[in-house]
């Protein structure tokens, strides 16, 4: 829910800077959980890199939008 809650905010023209804020920070810390999960052998190594590399391509999508609402 996390990812589609991001995805969401990316297709919007204009979330606050707030809710981009908080919408890193939740990714971050899914992002650490899928990696521990990788790393504790949770989580399968390709399935589960597919996802981190998801969610960094999110977080940085993300922290460009809330740059320019910040600039």
């Amino acid at each position: 829910m996390t990812i589609q809650r991001g995805k969401d905010l990316l297709a919007q023209s204009d979330p606050s800077a707030n809710e981009l804020r908080k919408a890193i920070l939740s990714l971050q810390q899914e992002k650490k959980y899928v990696e521990n999960c990788i790393e504790l052998e949770f989580r399968e190594q390709s399935s589960g890199q597919i996802v981190v590399d998801e969610i960094s391509d999110i977080i940085t999508q993300l922290e460009k939008k809330l740059e320019c609402l910040t600039n």
